[in-house]
């Protein structure tokens, strides 16, 4: 009798016939064999499921599961169902990965047991032309979180592990019930649900994963994957993890774009907000949506800022330098991060 396959590949598609070649030539150059890809064909209406059908004729570890198109967290969790390993390793159709990737992020996994979810770094590429300058910005700040510490800190900062990139215990995404259809990403959600369970994350130094970026891309396209939806996970979550409770109030630092909305996503939830914080010196009775705004050339002295020692203060400086002093003021005026503060925004390197 066959044993199962120590990990299970989930490869979710629809209508990714120019783009599913690649990936299988990928997956079957994998330096370490023994492994099941599960591909699971959402409603796809080109030639998808005819190439997938000969490559599971090919290669008795591929099996296809289609459905009517009922979207990607419908196809992630009818995977998941199917898979038979103790590791779940993700993949998208249009991404590539290194030949050494899946005994990689075993090695890691198995050298320290504690570990539940992982990543890898990773790099992008288009079909023509530079990366967005955003892509850019979010790779090398997503690199730069290696350990599960560094990884904890910047939890609300964006999504600190890339989607198809994931290498995780089957036993973890049984524990948190799989994925979860929210008005926000997906995977931002699982990871942010398996941190609500204590799970621990890494990251394997090396870039194993090449991610594909193209304007017509799900994550450019859909609102869930926009600001303004993964700000509304930011504040569910801090509020799920008793992270601020509704009568203490928040004091937004940064009026930007990302403070801004930072403050409508706890308006939103019903939060206090006690007002803002910045750089911009103005009149004594300066607001900033009908709230008080207390501007400051510098960074804003100790009595000032002890006062709100209460309360949470959320970062939402957009200017990464700007962000980097006033973080490490507060970590220095003994404020502790995801604790007294949150960063709501990334730095890149």
């Amino acid at each position: 009798m066959k044993s199962n396959p120590k990990i299970s590949i989930l490869v979710p598609v629809r209508n990714d016939a120019a783009m599913i070649p690649n990936c299988l030539a990928d997956i079957d150059n994998q330096s370490l064999t023994d492994y099941e890809l599960v591909v699971v064909d959402d409603g796809s209406t080109d030639q998808t499921p005819l190439l997938l059908e000969k490559a599971c004729q090919d290669d008795s570890r591929i099996r296809m599961i289609r459905t009517e198109p009922q979207g990607i967290v419908s196809a992630l969790n009818t995977g998941l169902t199917e898979c038979k390993g103790q590791y779940i390793a993700r993949m998208d159709a249009d991404d590539r990965m290194h030949k050494t990737r899946l005994e990689k992020q075993l090695e890691l996994m198995q050298k320290d047991p504690e570990l539940e979810l992982i990543g890898c770094r990773v790099e992008g590429f288009t079909e023509k032309g530079l990366l967005p300058e955003s892509a850019v910005h979010y790779h090398s700040w997503n690199n730069s979180l290696i350990s599960h510490q560094q990884i904890e800190n910047d939890l609300f900062a964006e999504s600190p592990i890339v989607h198809p990139t994931f290498f995780a215990k089957k036993d973890l995404l049984n524990k948190i019930g799989g994925y979860s259809e929210n008005p926000w990403a997906e995977d931002y959600d699982l990871i942010l649900r398996a941190y609500g369970k204590c799970a621990k994350f890494g990251k394997h130094p090396d870039i194993l994963v090449q991610k594909y970026h193209s304007p017509g891309r799900l994550s450019r396209l859909d609102p869930m994957y926009k600001r303004p939806a993964m700000f509304e996970a930011k504040v569910h979550y801090l509020l799920e993890f008793g992270l601020i409770k509704k009568n203490q109030g928040v004091l937004i630092a940064g009026t930007g774009p990302t403070g801004r909305q930072a403050a409508q996503s706890f308006e939103n939830r019903g939060v206090r907000l006690l007002g803002f914080v910045d750089n911009r010196p103005g009149p004594p009775n300066r607001q900033v949506k009908g709230l008080p705004a207390w501007g400051f050339k510098k960074l804003p002295p100790l009595e000032f800022i002890n006062k709100f020692r209460n309360n949470l203060i959320v970062l939402g400086i957009g200017d990464a330098t700007g962000q980097k002093l006033f973080a490490d003021f507060l970590r220095k005026s003994d404020f502790i991060e995801n604790k007294d503060f949150v960063r709501v925004i990334y730095n890149w390197k």
